[in-house]
C-alpha cells in the first residue's frame, strides 16, 4: 500500500433516506471511488453496513463501529433534523479511535466529512496533530433548512467556522455550498480544492437488458409510444418538485403522447399525489413510491427526459445519473446543478421562469437529432468527470501532493 488514510463520517451507506441521506451518499461514494486505489482506509462511523456489502469484503478498508448518535427526541440521527451536539460528542469518539490506531499504525492524512472533523481540527489547533486534516464539504448541512428556527438551535456554520480555520485542505464540488456558511475565515478559498463526486457512472452507461426494460415496462404500465418524462425524489421543499407539477397539464395540451414517471419518497409525496388528483392527471402519471437501485437503472433506461427541478443541491446525484445514462436533463440554471451540465446543453431555465419548463420538453422531444447529440455529449462528460475511477485517481493525486508538501 502507498501509504493509509483515516476517514471520519458520522454515517454512510444506504439507505439513503431522512436528513442525513446526503451525507451517507456523499461519504460511500468517496469510499468507492478510493477502494480500488493502492492505499489503506480506516473509517470511523455509526453506520454498519450490511454484510453483504462490497466495500466490506475489501482488505484495504476497515470499519470501526461507533455508538448511534441519539437526538434530544430519542430517535436516531437518521431520523431527525442535524444535532450538533450529538455530531461533536461523534467527533471526539472518531478522534480517540484514530489515537489509538495511530499508536501502532502510521497514517498519512485524515480525511473528515464536514463536522466530524471538529476535534481533529481542535487538535491541529493545539499543535498535537503533526498530519495533514482534509475536510470535505459536500452540502449537508449547507443546504436546506438553513435559515429556519432549527438551525438556531443547532449551529452548524459555527463548528464549520472552527473546522475551516485549522484544517489544511476543503474539498468540495463547488464553491456555491461553501458560500451559504456565514462569515468565514479569511484566505479560506486558498485551502479550497475542487473535486466532483463520485458515481459508479459505467454502470449506468451500460444498456439495460431488453427483458429487464420490458419487465419494467410492465409493471408500470409503461408503454414506448410515448414520451417518458422521469420525476424524482427525495420529494422536500428545496428540490421544487411539487411546484413544477403545476406545468404538467400545459406539457400534455402541447404533447398529448407524454407519461410522467414519479419515483421516490419523501415527506411531500403527499402532497405530489394529491396535486395530481387536483389537476386530473391521474392518467398520465406512475407514481413508484421508493423502488430499488436495479430498478432506479431500468427507469432511466425507459425515460425520455429527466425533470431535475431543485432550486438548491449539493451534488444532484439523478442529474449525474441521468446524463451517464444517455438521458436528456432539464435543470435550474443555478448552482451547482449548471456547474455539472457540459456547457451550451441548452437545457437550463432561469429560477424565475419555471414556465420555460414547457418549452425545453417540446424542444427535446422536436428536435430529436440534436437531443441525441447532446445527450451523447453529456453521457461523455459524466464518464470523464463524475465516474469512480476517475475521482479515485485524482483524489489520490491530491492526497499524495498534500503529503509531500507537509513532509
Amino acid at each position: 500500500m502507498d501509504f493509509s488514510i483515516f476517514v471520519s463520517t458520522i454515517e454512510i451507506g444506504p439507505p439513503y433516506i431522512g436528513p442525513m441521506a446526503g451525507l451517507r451518499r456523499y461519504a460511500y461514494s468517496l469510499i468507492q471511488a478510493l477502494a480500488n486505489q493502492d492505499i489503506e482506509i480506516h473509517i470511523a462511523t455509526t453506520t454498519a453496513l450490511s454484510s453483504d456489502d462490497e466495500l466490506m469484503n475489501r482488505e484495504n478498508i476497515n470499519f470501526y463501529l461507533l455508538p448511534e448518535q441519539i437526538s434530544a427526541r430519542g430517535a436516531y440521527s437518521t431520523l431527525t433534523n442535524f444535532n450538533a451536539k450529538n455530531h461533536r460528542k461523534f467527533s471526539k469518539e472518531a478522534f480517540d479511535v484514530f489515537t489509538e490506531l495511530s499508536a501502532e499504525k502510521e497514517f498519512s492524512l485524515i480525511h473528515a466529512m464536514e463536522v466530524s472533523a471538529l476535534s481533529f481540527a481542535i487538535a491541529k489547533k493545539k499543535e498535537e496533530l503533526a498530519i495533514p486534516l482534509i475536510v470535505s464539504i459536500h452540502g449537508a448541512v449547507t443546504t436546506g433548512n438553513f435559515k429556519s428556527r432549527l438551525w438556531v438551535k443547532r449551529p452548524y456554520s459555527k463548528l464549520l467556522r472552527r473546522i475551516v480555520k485549522y484544517c489544511d485542505i476543503i474539498i468540495t464540488n463547488s464553491k456555491s455550498l461553501l458560500d451559504k456558511v456565514k462569515r468565514l475565515p479569511s484566505k479560506t478559498e486558498d485551502k479550497v480544492i475542487l473535486v466532483q463526486h463520485a458515481l459508479n457512472c459505467k454502470k449506468f452507461s451500460q444498456i439495460s437488458k431488453i427483458e429487464d426494460t420490458e419487465e419494467f415496462r410492465d409493471k408500470y404500465d409503461l408503454t414506448q409510444d410515448k414520451t417518458t418524462i422521469l420525476l424524482q425524489g427525495p420529494f422536500i421543499t428545496r428540490k421544487s418538485q411539487l411546484d413544477v407539477i403545476e406545468y404538467f397539464p400545459e406539457i400534455l395540451k402541447r404533447q398529448p403522447d407524454t407519461h410522467f414517471l414519479i419515483i421516490g419518497d419523501g415527506p411531500l409525496l403527499k402532497d405530489i399525489k394529491e396535486k395530481v388528483v387536483d389537476l386530473k392527471i391521474e392518467d398520465a402519471i406512475t407514481i413508484t413510491g421508493y423502488i430499488k437501485d436495479e430498478e432506479l437503472l431500468l427507469a432511466y433506461h425507459v425515460s425520455n427526459i429527466l425533470l431535475y427541478p431543485s432550486r438548491e443541491g449539493s451534488f444532484g446525484t439523478p442529474l449525474i445519473e441521468a446524463m451517464a445514462s444517455g438521458l436528456p436533463v432539464i435543470a435550474m440554471d443555478r448552482p451547482p446543478m449548471n456547474e455539472m451540465l457540459p456547457p451550451d446543453s441548452g437545457w437550463l431555465y432561469p429560477p424565475n421562469k419555471r414556465e420555460q419548463i414547457v418549452d425545453k420538453v417540446l424542444q427535446i422531444v422536436h428536435n430529436k437529432k440534436i437531443s441525441e447529440e447532446i445527450a451523447y455529449k453529456s453521457q461523455n462528460h459524466a464518464l470523464k468527470n463524475y465516474d469512480y475511477a476517475i475521482i479515485g485517481k485524482n483524489l489520490v493525486k491530491i492526497y499524495k501532493k498534500i503529503i509531500k508538501q507537509s513532509n
